[in-house]
């Protein structure tokens, strides 16, 4: 076991341990979580503790404490289990935690994902009303868990977890890890009331993990944590099953595959998904489902995608990030522009709805490599077949960069926000026109960035008792074409002045203006998609890109 010394703030309320039963029973457990595209991670964690013979129910997370309070008060669990998915989310769940001890709820509280992995740490100094921090895969720890508490047994030494200790946090030791997959029960989806909606929407997950080690991203080293690096695959007939009770019990017509990336790992992953493939049309599903994925560009080879297209495929997810040669290789991507370029001509040619993720900044960017990947956008999105748009990259905890940015001594501010500043001061001059140029249209919860997105999945998306329509389409894609041009005129002239500049400021009043005119555009062209929507009612943006 090894344990940490960290500083610990007071506790609002002080942190009670469950009390414990007479005589044995079933715990309570209460799983919280955003609820977004079904969140199989906490149905996992649900059918996992239900096959263990425990008590579930999934709630979901919200600003407000109020509903989790009066859950609590009226369920009395034994154990709530906190799913944190994004860092940046702490403090309120920090809130909420606090909110339900002031409020009397004497339950163990854990929590998992895998900023909780990475900095139990950080957790437990913000939130000591937490008893435990879940580390890395979490189905066998929380029945562990819910075993001993309801038991009234020492929790301490469950492999897998952090805990408080005075002044110091110990961590027990890894878990040894679930090789196959198809050893855990299917995620549990009693809350899911597909039937709701227009067009029945549910995710699944056919694999974990990832065999590429990208410098931006946490997932390699989640599971390198977890000790199982690389890509875990399930069964494929055992996938198609799920999807068949699905399609046939459930109603469900189209399908998230949540993998990190559903064609990773050579020869032997694509002949996994192709049995995927043959597995749906053996059962005649073709026609009722549509379902979609995420893969690398280099992973994009028409003999594999025509037979996933006749099973239903019909849109992709793209990891592209970058489109400079010199920001791919900062990424570790191991990929040239032309890859990107030439995959994006194949799925145009398959006809297949295609989005994808897109960095403009990162924290070696220069003035060049910003404008190759703004000439790099303009040729991929050509014709509005998929939508422009751009962030920057962020050093999220438990990535090679994060590591990178701290040990080069450039990361400042709270842990949990802790961010750089570029190595050329014209950059964040960049990047703050960027927020005030393209706030609503790249960023905010309803930017037009992830709409535009949902207007071409719905317009291109095709059933034989659902076809699309061709002139609704073509519009989309006009309108989407619209907007990436503004976008990247807009951005290549603030890049313009902010490079001609001796000392460029944000308040640059030709930055003020063009920032002002990218805003106002942008609304105007809205305005002419809440037109372009009011002649199709919306199926699908909502279940998607939320």
């Amino acid at each position: 076991m090894e344990s940490r010394r960290i500083p610990v703030r007071a506790a609002s309320v002080s942190r009670p341990e469950p009390v414990a039963p007479s005589a044995s029973r079933a715990a309570r457990v209460l799983l919280v979580g955003f609820q977004d595209q079904d969140n199989l991670g906490l149905g996992y964690l649900a059918s996992s503790l239900r096959a263990a013979g425990h008590d579930v129910r999934i709630e979901s997370f919200g600003t407000d404490p109020a509903p989790l309070i009066h859950v609590s008060r009226k369920w009395a669990p034994d154990i709530v289990g906190f799913s944190m998915i994004f860092q940046f989310m702490a403090p309120e769940f920090a809130h909420a935690i606090d909110a339900l001890r002031a409020a009397g709820v004497n339950a163990h509280f854990t929590m998992g994902g895998h900023y909780a992995s990475f900095a139990p740490e950080t957790l437990l100094r913000l939130m000591p009303e937490l008893n435990s921090v879940v580390r890395f895969e979490g189905e066998q720890t929380i029945v562990d868990i819910a075993a001993a508490v309801v038991e009234g047994r020492s929790w301490r030494d469950i492999p897998g977890i952090a805990w408080r200790d005075g002044d110091l946090v110990r961590t027990t030791g890894p878990r040894a890890a679930v090789e196959d997959l198809d050893d855990l029960p299917w995620p549990e989806r009693t809350v899911a009331a597909y039937h709701r909606h227009s067009l029945p929407t549910a995710s699944v997950l056919a694999s974990r993990g990832c065999p590429w080690t990208c410098s931006f991203c946490s997932i390699i080293t989640f599971y390198d944590g977890n000790g199982t690096r690389g890509r875990r695959r399930r069964n494929p007939v055992r996938v198609v099953d799920e999807i068949e009770h699905l399609v046939v019990e459930r109603g469900v017509r189209l399908l998230l595959f949540q993998d990190d990336d559903f064609l990773a790992g050579g020869r032997d992953a694509r002949d996994w998904a192709l049995t995927i493939a043959r597995e749906i049309t053996t059962r005649h599903l073709q026609d009722r489902l549509r379902f979609k994925f995420s893969c690398r560009s280099d992973e994009v080879r028409e003999e594999v995608l025509v037979p996933l297209i006749e099973a239903g495929l019909s849109h992709v997810y793209l990891g592209v990030e970058a489109g400079d040669p010199e920001a791919l290789k900062t990424l570790n991507k191991r990929i040239s522009p032309d890859v990107h370029v030439r995959a994006g001509e194949i799925l145009r040619r398959l006809d297949l709805s295609f989005d994808f993720g897109f960095m403009l900044l990162e924290p070696w960017s220069t003035l060049s490599t910003v404008r190759n990947n703004l000439r790099f956008l303009r040729e991929f999105c050509h014709g509005g077949y998929a939508a422009a748009g751009f962030c920057r990259t962020l050093p999220y905890v438990g990535t090679p960069m994060e590591e990178q940015l701290r040990a080069e001594g450039r990361l400042a501010g709270p842990a949990l926000e802790a961010d750089y500043r570029f190595l050329d001061p014209k950059l964040d001059v960049l990047w703050d026109f960027s927020l005030l140029a393209f706030a609503g249209r790249n960023y905010g919860k309803d930017a037009m960035w992830d709409r535009l997105r949902g207007l071409l999945f719905e317009a291109h998306l095709s059933f034989p008792d659902r076809p699309h329509d061709p002139d609704f389409l073509a519009a989309a894609r006009a309108l989407t074409n619209a907007s990436n041009t503004l976008l990247l005129d807009v951005a290549e002239e603030g890049l313009d002045i902010v490079e001609r500049a001796h000392h460029p400021t944000a308040a640059d009043p030709a930055l003020v203006r063009l920032a002002k005119f990218s805003r106002e555009e942008n609304e105007r062209i809205r305005g002419t998609m809440a037109a372009l929507w009011s002649a199709r009612p919306r199926t699908v943006v909502e279940e998607l890109f939320r």
